[in-house]
Formats: structure tokens, sequence, C-alpha cells
């Protein structure tokens, strides 16, 4: 996935400014996706939106060998560059329903497969934007977010979720989603 983001982002232009990193996640994922089917047969077999099979529930991907995949965006700010409000909430939080955590509830309780993933779409301002040196910690990486996130799932829900990959991307055209990075964690 992070192979075609940069290839997506040069195509992209949308409401907010030109570029992937401010389209909202269903959008990312069709764009990601239908970037890949036209270069890989095998991603024809990728299915959106799979009802759980004990809810009305709806898991974001479902893989051609089963596996279901529960998706979330990963970006602290807005398109305009003023804080994201809501990020923590829609990824962090054990507290809300359809965040990065409850979804790994959700996959780890669901008899939807026999396993499955997680998936973030992260985005980090450009290395050189001012805001990234003087507003954050220097542990917002892709890499600390992964751990955390790994983390914060096993702590409140005592289930498993192993980072599986961290792949970055750069050279974005967004002003203010500059690059990120794509991160999968397997769900037991």
């Amino acid at each position: 996935m992070a192979e075609v983001v940069p290839d997506v982002d040069s195509r992209t232009t949308g409401q907010y400014g030109n570029g992937i990193g401010s389209e909202n996640e269903e959008r990312q994922i069709e764009l990601i996706l239908r970037d890949l089917r036209d270069q890989d047969s095998r991603y024809e077999g990728v299915d959106r939106e799979v009802s759980y099979p004990e809810s009305s529930e709806r898991c974001d991907l479902k893989l051609p060998d089963g596996t279901p995949v529960e998706a979330k965006l990963i970006r602290y700010w807005r398109a305009n560059g003023d804080p994201e409000p809501d990020m923590f909430k829609h990824v962090f939080s054990p507290f809300h329903r359809n965040t990065l955590l409850t979804d790994a509830q959700s996959l780890a309780e669901s008899d939807i497969g026999d396993r499955a993933g997680l998936l973030g779409l992260f985005y980090k301002r450009a290395d050189s934007d001012p805001e990234t040196v003087e507003a954050l910690p220097s542990r917002y990486t892709a890499e600390d977010i992964a751990d955390k996130i790994a983390k914060d799932i096993a702590y409140w829900y005592d289930v498993e979720a192993t980072v599986c990959e961290i792949a970055h991307f750069t050279g974005l055209q967004h002003t203010i989603h500059k690059q990120g990075a794509i991160i999968s964690w397997m769900v037991e």
C-alpha cells in the first residue's frame, strides 16, 4: 500500500487541497485499493464493508485469504493545519465506539475470521515544518504510535496485537499531509 500512496496522491484533487492525506478514511481506502487492483489482479478479491456474522457492524476490508482488516486514519492535523480534536478518541480511546482499540476487540471476539488485522494510515507533517519541531514530542513516529496501539490493546482488552509492518512514504503534495506510513498489526 505504501508503494502506491505517492502515485495515488499525485492524482488526487480534493475539497481540502490536493493529495490523498486530506481525504477521509473511506475515500483513501477506495483510492488506494483501486490503484492496487489496477496493478495486480490479486487485489480484485479484497472485499469492502463486510458484515460481522454476529452483528450489523461492518469490517472495512476482507482479504482474499479471508482475513478481516479494520482500518483507521491516524492523522493529528486537519487539512488547514489545525489540530484534529477528535483524533485521539477515534484511534486510542477504549471509551468510544469504532476506535482502533475497540476494532481490535471486535475482531478478536468475532467469528468473522480465524485471524485478523488492523491497518493504520498514519500522516505526519513534513520534517521541515516548524510545527513538527515546536509542537511535537520526539516520540511522534510511526514506530512509536504502532507500539503504543499494540500496548493499549493488550492493556484494555487482553488481546494481542503484533506490529507486522511499518512502510513509510514521503513526497506527498498536500501542504500539511506530506509524509507518513502504512502500519499493520495482526490481532490474535
